[in-house]
């Protein structure tokens, strides 16, 4: 008896708890300056409230992957450029982030603040293999974000069918995730759930929910100088480059940021020359093949890139998509011809056309010196493009 007795205090204790948990939770700010909203961390972007947060009806998220976070302090990078007056966004991405994942995202940000525009970086690294990968698509799993997506009504029920069903098949390898998918695609993916289900659903999530805030919650406290931050308009790296009728003058940046990389790069790929030594040199010097006829063709990525698109069609948001380009002359180097490259292109390309997406393909600068910092990640002069294509279509 007194061991039953034990177990229920406990349990009550642990209820008790978990809801003042909560609580402290609702209460968190996460809302932070500029800083915050192009912090690079998968803590912040796996708090659906550290991102609706520090959005507004005019914000426009920018989906990525890894570039978003490479020589982050270069003046040219994305989170230096604008002032939020110019162009009011927000980076959403990290390492092995791909398609599948900005989907869930983007359809979960739409359920709270819905964006008017939004700007992916699809990288063509993200075709190869199979696609996404089991573990990095347990790694960066937000289960708010999935359930917010789920139970965004604005969206069909087949396009929250094919996702969930993308999302359990690549959850199928984690037993712990597997089972929250199941729950959740059970509560509000499949017909005739019931009221408990729910409930259930909605308890795991809020429980989750409050993990993923707490941990955006220290992130943020941990770098409350950076996060506060806020680009000013001398401090934007565009304000040099104005024109008397306030436009840009993008062709005097991109000379600019020729001039303060060509002395850094002295190699035969015109990349950043720390990478080419640490990452580069020996491969390339031994003529190593190693990437010799490689593929990106992965049929799976193709179809989360489609879902991707299908999302921001359904919710009516103006979809950019920016092809970022690989070095040419690493690839032609280690073995993987130029048609193999081109024919990712050209999917993203078509895929882009077929959902009314507008698609800047930078593909033609694989060759083009000082483009690229290392074979996968934009240089200065590569984000310049980047920026321009992201202003012109926010200001259009």
């Amino acid at each position: 008896m007194r061991r039953i007795q034990a177990f229920f205090m406990a349990l009550v204790l642990f209820v008790l708890f978990l809801a003042g948990f909560h609580l402290m939770m609702n209460r968190i700010d996460l809302r932070g300056g500029d800083g915050f909203r192009f912090f690079y961390s998968d803590f912040r972007n796996k708090s659906l409230a550290a991102l609706t947060d520090n959005m507004d009806e005019d914000t426009m998220p920018i989906f990525g992957s890894s570039e978003l976070g490479t020589w982050t302090d270069e003046p040219y990078h994305i989170s230096h450029m604008f002032t939020r007056q110019q162009v009011n966004s927000m980076t959403v991405g990290y390492p092995a982030v791909q398609s599948l994942q900005d989907a869930i995202s983007l359809g979960a940000i739409a359920g709270k603040k819905s964006p008017k525009k939004v700007t992916l970086l699809a990288s063509p690294t993200w075709f190869s293999g199979t696609g996404v990968t089991t573990a990095a698509f347990k790694q960066h799993f937000s289960d708010t974000a999935y359930l917010a997506l789920l139970k965004n009504d604005r969206l069909s029920a087949e396009t929250r069918q094919k996702i969930a069903g993308r999302a359990m098949e690549l959850a199928e390898g984690d037993a712990g995730l597997a089972t929250r998918v199941r729950l959740y695609n059970r509560a509000y993916a499949a017909e005739n759930a019931s009221g408990a289900e729910r409930i259930a659903a909605d308890l795991l999530a809020m429980n989750r929910g409050d993990q993923e805030n707490f941990a955006a919650a220290v992130l943020k406290l941990k770098n409350a100088k950076k996060a506060d931050k806020n680009i000013g308009p001398e401090d934007a790296t565009v304000h040099s480059y104005l024109k008397e009728d306030g436009s840009v003058d993008w062709e005097r940046m991109k000379e600019q940021a020729i001039k303060d990389t060509a002395s850094q790069s002295d190699n035969p790929l015109y990349v950043m020359n720390e990478t080419w030594r640490k990452s580069y040199q020996k491969n390339y010097q031994a003529g190593d093949q190693v990437h010799k006829n490689e593929q990106w063709t992965s049929v799976r990525e193709q179809e989360d890139f489609e879902l991707f698109l299908q999302v921001a069609k359904e919710l009516g948001i103006q979809t950019q998509v920016i092809i970022l380009p690989v070095s040419g002359y690493w690839y032609d180097a280690t073995g993987m011809p130029r048609a193999n490259r081109d024919l990712v292109y050209q999917k993203i390309v078509k895929s882009a056309a077929d959902y009314g997406a507008k698609c800047v393909d930078l593909s033609a600068h694989e060759y083009t010196p000082y483009f690229m910092a290392d074979v996968y990640h934009p240089w200065s002069l590569g984000w310049t493009y980047i920026s321009e294509a992201i202003y012109d279509f926010y200001k259009d």
